[in-house]
């Protein structure tokens, strides 16, 4: 990491009276710093905007516009909310040094200023603004692998819509941070359609790699095992390498031709199906997935579906959905957004998505969402 005598930093100079610019200037330079001189606001943004800064040493009492406002409205622009700022004036310090801070600065020195006492806090100020500096290029650095992680993810996870059987199936998947734990997925062999849906706890990188895992154990199943048994081995390897305080729920149903479902849900959402003009519940429920052998006793559940029926599974992230007024959205209005979406016809699965973020309003969702609809 850098330091502060490892090279020339620039400062900026404002004031409007010459002598004690000059004076700055050569005090500065003699420390080994690189100056830069304005004796008004207006020619210090000029400055700014055109030359990298370190730190700005700024007067209050000038024309045209004083020290304290150029200080706020440099707060108010994104490139300078963290560019270090030290007021140098005349005003009594005990009124000086409260404005100072009220309006933006990060410190305060009183003219006639100790030369020692203003190189101490230029570098003192630089050293926080070296950490600042290395932590805004981690993040970018972060954010560069989130953006390649989450194109990652969209392959593990692709959106899909596809006929089997005259039955249309479609997944989708809305990660509220770059990548999610959130996992779905729709695929059918010769006789049956598998709909899976799982949420890992936690969000980012980490519960991004255990909806890996997941995807990477339920594809390694043998075609020929029942579900129960393909829930079984799912539920047995991952509760050896899952780590502490995280938790998979799921839900895997399997149709076939005659329309009947089979399904074990896993302390996931229960599954929600349309059918005759009215939503019901899919009731039956197993335990999640966990880092502890719960001797867990998966049960399957079965349900004949008729034709035209509608099936919606969905994680968490959609029913806790949260509005400006802290209400969240529940299962109960789950409900009634498929119900509506499925009478207005469409894409359904894309107007449940919009209804659920109209209902946020304003307030952003705090969860990943995936969602999967089976149309017979």
């Amino acid at each position: 990491m850098a330091t502060v005598e490892s090279k020339a930093h620039h400062i900026l100079i404002v004031d409007d009276v010459s002598e004690n610019v000059e004076l700055l200037k050569y005090l500065l330079s003699t420390h080994g710093f690189k100056t830069y001189t304005a004796f008004s606001a207006e020619e210090a943004r000029l400055i700014l905007l055109n030359t990298t800064i370190d730190v700005l040493l700024l007067d209050v009492n000038m024309p045209v516009q004083d020290g304290f406002s150029f200080c706020r409205e440099l707060r108010g622009m994104d490139a300078f909310k963290l560019l270090p700022i030290i007021f140098i004036t005349s005003i009594e310090r005990e009124i000086g040094y409260e404005e100072a801070m009220k309006n933006g600065g990060d410190d305060f020195i009183n003219k006639p200023f100790n030369k020692r006492e203003l190189v101490a806090k230029i570098g003192s100020i630089l050293r926080i603004k070296l950490l600042q500096d290395a932590l805004s290029q981690e993040k970018i650095r972060y954010e560069k692998e989130l953006q390649t992680a989450r194109k990652v993810q969209e392959q593990l996870i692709p959106e899909k819509k596809f006929i089997w059987n005259g039955i249309q199936a479609q997944t989708m998947f809305h990660p509220v941070f770059q990548i999610g734990g959130d996992f779905v997925d729709c695929w059918a062999d010769s006789k049956k359609l598998h709909i899976v849906i799982a949420d890992c706890s936690g969000h980012g990188p980490s519960a991004a790699l255990i909806g890996a895992m997941f995807k990477m154990q339920l594809f390694n199943l043998d075609p020929n095992m029942t579900l129960k048994e393909r829930v079984y081995h799912i539920r047995k390897n991952l509760e050896i390498v899952l780590p502490e305080d995280y938790s998979i729920t799921f839900c895997y149903a399997i149709l076939d031709e005659s329309l009947e479902l089979n399904y074990i849900n896993g302390g996931h959402p229960a599954p929600i199906l349309f059918s005759e003009g009215k939503t019901s519940l899919l009731e039956g429920i197993s335990p999640m997935i966990m880092n502890i052998d719960l001797n867990a006793k998966d049960e399957v559940h079965t349900l004949k579906l008729k034709p035209k029926s509608k099936l919606l599974l969905y994680t968490d992230g959609a029913s806790e959905a949260m509005n400006a007024s802290n209400q969240f959205l529940s299962e109960e209005g789950m409900r009634t957004i498929f119900a509506d979406s499925v009478t207005e016809g469409g894409e359904i699965l894309e107007r449940v998505r919009t209804k659920i973020l109209d209902f946020c309003g304003s307030k952003q969702p705090m969860d990943d969402m995936a969602m999967v609809c089976i149309q017979l």
